[in-house]
């Protein structure tokens, strides 16, 4: 008898029907990765060319290129879910899998960096006088719930890069509620492409009025608005909602021949020429100087549009290279990168504690030791994928569901 409820036949029918993995997509998990890791060192390198700096500072838009190649690829592999019935059981199975994905390296990068932390402020006496603070901070990081939270300790202290996790969190806890109602309402890809253009244009609203809010209405604290606007799952939710509506687009678009903004994916010509528009667009904004001119509508709008700015282009370089070959393609498609790939999430999420260490062990340590730290951070992320990532999804499926359950979290594990 099956405890959950679900035909797991049916289950086994979707799960044959689904796509194989894109292993291009993979690899651009690992440059994105790259680039965040680049923007984490720059303080480390020493004195920069202001061109330079604004390149590695680009890397921030990392966060954003996951958080639509999340909702892409979630969809990609849990398409057929929604497309009958969609139950209580089948939604707590979803989060079981993704919390075998997600939650074992998460575990493992909080335990890492933390110590670090500690000792740092022990010698600076500041666990004496706010040893609960941290304490609490330590444990709403451990619950996931720190990006909620716009004050330190508690979202920048323990494992500061695990936020975006934490706005993955609840990514993840809205998904199936929300594919189904994607499946259910936007059935065509003109309704898709309508949606994701309203989500933009929405995002950029919502970021104007809370800006304004914070800034104008209750003149916060800089560091707080900051990290309200860069934080906030709901703030943010935009860049993951479009990929969910990119993954929909290119599921049901897959076996037409002319389809909606189908002359951008119809040859590899014209993907290739699709994705470097996207790239030079996103790299053309990623490296402006910010806006500080007399005009405070400009501003504002300029603040605005930080991250919406970036959804389209990410969204439509992920749909065209997901469609066929581009000039990008061999390239992506090497084993070193797709490993590297695969890897991605254990270096993203392990980094800062080798950088945490190196700013309490040697604070004035060389380029060369940078490097090195670098290097041990790549490889170490590539012995966790394989020892601790993999048997622990492996492990939790088992414990929690079937051997269906290990074939879905397989197809899964592209997802950041």
């Amino acid at each position: 008898m099956n405890p959950s409820g679900i035909d797991l036949r049916e289950d086994a029918a979707e799960t044959q029907a689904l796509k194989p993995k894109i292993h291009a997509l993979t690899s651009l998990r690992f440059l994105a990765a790259f680039g965040i890791l680049a923007l984490h060192y720059r303080d480390m390198l020493g004195r920069l060319p202001d061109w330079f700096m604004r390149t590695l500072i680009a890397g921030e838009y990392g966060v954003t290129f996951f958080f639509v190649l999340s909702g892409f690829i979630l969809t990609y592999n849990y398409f057929g879910w929604f497309r009958g019935s969609f139950g209580e059981a089948r939604a707590w199975k979803f989060f079981r899998l993704r919390f075998a994905r997600i939650y074992p390296l998460y575990l493992v990068g909080l335990l890492l960096d933390a110590p670090w932390h500690l000792i740092e402020r022990f010698r600076v006496g500041q666990l004496a006088n706010s040893g609960a603070e941290f304490w609490a901070s330590w444990l709403l990081n451990l619950c996931g719930l720190q990006a909620w939270v716009p004050a330190t300790p508690y979202a920048m202290v323990f494992n500061t890069p695990s936020w975006s996790l934490s706005a993955e969190f609840f990514f993840y806890a809205t998904f199936p509620f929300v594919m189904r109602g994607i499946v259910k309402y936007l059935r065509s890809p003109r309704a898709l492409i309508a949606a994701c253009l309203a989500a933009i244009v929405g995002s950029t609203m919502l970021y104007v009025g809370v800006i304004y809010w914070l800034g104008y209405v209750l003149k916060i604290q800089p560091l707080t608005n900051y990290m309200v606007i860069y934080y906030n799952p709901v703030l943010r939710y935009a860049e993951f909602f479009s990929g969910c509506l990119a993954g929909c687009y290119f599921v049901v678009t897959s076996r037409a021949n002319r389809y909606p903004l189908s002359f951008m994916f119809s040859s590899a010509r014209r993907r290739s020429a699709t994705v470097t528009l996207c790239l030079v667009l996103s790299a053309y904004r990623a490296t402006q100087i910010p806006y500080s001119g007399p005009s405070e509508s400009l501003w504002l709008l300029d603040n605005a549009i930080r991250f919406s700015w970036f959804i389209g282009p990410f969204a439509i370089a992920i749909v065209a290279i997901a469609k066929g070959t581009t000039i990008f393609t061999r390239i992506l498609e090497t084993p070193l990168l797709v490993a590297l790939g695969e890897a991605s999430f254990a270096l993203y999420i392990t980094h800062w504690s080798v950088l945490s260490f190196l700013k309490l062990m040697w604070p004035s340590s060389t380029t060369t030791i940078h490097l090195c730290a670098f290097l041990i951070s790549l490889a170490g992320s590539i012995l966790l994928y394989r020892y601790v990532e993999q048997p622990a999804r492996r492990w939790l499926t088992k414990r929690r569901g079937t051997a269906l359950a290990g074939q879905v979290a397989d197809l899964s594990r592209a997802s950041a």
